[in-house]
């Protein structure tokens, strides 16, 4: 169950990672770590159950990159409330109504549009036409693009996988991770991402993996995570069903996604570092 060793993942980092300042505070740090989940092959969504989470707005975000958003209010009409923050600290944004302001060219722009490539149809073609081939590649980090979005790329890239021609699987590289905001928030994303392509292209839905460089808890989530972790028990994860309106990415949207069973406990609100 991923859920276990996302906790693993987290208390060792707290135990044994080194003290770091960072940009938007301190944190607790090790460098180079794997989470290897599982669950989507025996049809469970994993999510946690020690906290409520909130995958609609999740569905959205995946939404708008999949649209190739640039737009804060496209990520709102979608459900999708999470770029608010970024979007609002961003110079090229001051001074703007939050109608008017851009994200930029963050994931889904690059996703898209990628120096005039769509990395996304590309993906499809490669994966239906040439299932075998090592390069299922989907990078978020243009170089030449850093400064034209709200916030450099965590996620850079993905790597995709037919297993037997039965099953895709996909690998994320993250350069930085909070484990307790967005590892979750991402899990949720790529999971649905992995779905999503698999039934596109008549796939089962594999192993998930994350392999990380700046693993990271923020100094004033520690006491909040060890209450989640001692105090809350674990609950078993939700299946998922998933239903494709129309084929292709512009077509996605978050009502197509449906958890079934999900059992969690209450909210937990950690402090959001921008």
């Amino acid at each position: 169950m991923f859920e276990l060793d996302y906790m693993e993942l987290v208390n060792t980092v707290i135990k044994q990672g080194s003290p770091r300042e960072s940009r938007a505070g301190d944190t607790r740090s090790v460098f180079g770590t794997k989470l290897v989940i599982g669950d989507l092959r025996i049809g469970k969504f994993p999510i946690l159950t020690t906290r409520k989470m909130y995958p609609k707005g999740i569905w959205g975000e995946l939404a708008a990159f999949l649209q190739g958003a640039t737009t804060l209010q496209e990520f709102q009409d979608l459900g999708c409330n999470y770029w608010n923050a970024n979007a609002s600290s961003w110079g090229a944004n001051r001074g703007l109504s939050e109608e008017r302001m851009l994200v930029g060219k963050i994931y889904g722009a690059q996703w898209r549009d990628f120096n005039g490539v769509d990395q996304i149809d590309g993906l499809y073609y490669s994966l239906k036409n040439e299932p075998h081939s090592r390069r299922h590649l989907l990078t978020t980090y243009n170089p030449a693009e850093l400064g034209m979005g709200c916030l450099p790329p965590c996620h850079l890239l993905a790597q995709f996988n037919v297993t037997n021609d039965l099953e895709l699987e996909c690998i994320v590289y993250m350069r930085s991770v909070d484990l307790c905001i967005g590892l979750p928030t991402d899990i949720v994303l790529y999971a649905s991402l992995l779905i999503v392509m698999s039934e596109w292209l008549g796939f089962e839905p594999g192993r998930l993996i994350f392999m990380m460089g700046d693993t990271h808890v923020y100094e004033d989530h520690v006491p909040i995570w060890l209450t989640q972790h001692a105090f809350r028990a674990r609950h078993k994860l939700p299946s998922y069903t998933y239903k494709a309106e129309l084929q292709g990415a512009n077509n996605f949207h978050p009502r197509q996604f449906k958890l079934e069973d999900y059992t969690h406990d209450t909210a937990i609100e950690y402090p959001f570092h921008a």
